[in-house]
């Protein structure tokens, strides 16, 4: 079973993303997001709902062990936020990136 870890769980993109991970796939996803209060965990046999900041370094590696995909939907200091998810996923060995903007999609 792939896994699954979705930055920024709680945006409108990243809501459908997971959506569609639970109905058309077999993915174990891990919702990461500030506050976790606001979202509803849609699938507790599957979902995982983390409350963090993506800048924090600690808490990312945390969310990222054990994960096979890194899905990054986020808004605000996209460049730093950008250097900690690839510095901390060189760090726990992860490969796949799929970041998703309002300036487009890039995958690493």
């Amino acid at each position: 079973m792939t896994k699954v870890l979705i930055l920024g769980a709680n945006g409108q993109l990243a809501r459908n993303t997971t959506g569609y991970f639970l109905d058309y796939t077999d993915a174990s996803l891990t919702l990461y997001l500030r506050r976790a209060n606001r979202l509803k965990n849609p699938d507790p046999g599957r979902v995982t709902i983390v409350e963090g900041d993506v800048l924090d370094p600690e808490m990312l590696r945390t969310a990222m062990r054990g994960q096979d995909v890194v899905y990054a939907n986020l808004a605000g200091d996209m460049a730093q936020q950008a250097r900690v998810i690839v510095a901390t996923m060189h760090e726990m060995g992860l490969k796949r990136l799929i970041f998703i903007s309002s300036m487009g999609t890039m995958s690493f």
